[in-house]
């Protein structure tokens, strides 16, 4: 668990990959990409969509 504290906001990350070094993040993520981690494909999906511009769909 980490906390970071935006003006009044308290923000709680209860995600081990907050523990995690750059490159064990890199190293996790790689491994659950490939391995087809449903979870991370969708996240990815979202952020792509939101970086498309509306008239390429």
């Amino acid at each position: 668990m980490k906390e970071f504290k935006y003006g009044n906001t308290i923000v709680i990350i209860h995600s081990p990959l907050v523990l995690m070094s750059a490159e064990e993040r890199k190293e996790w993520f790689e491994k659950e990409w490939e391995k087809g981690n449903p979870v991370l494909k969708q996240i990815a999906k979202a952020v792509l969509d939101c970086c498309r511009p509306k008239d390429s769909e």
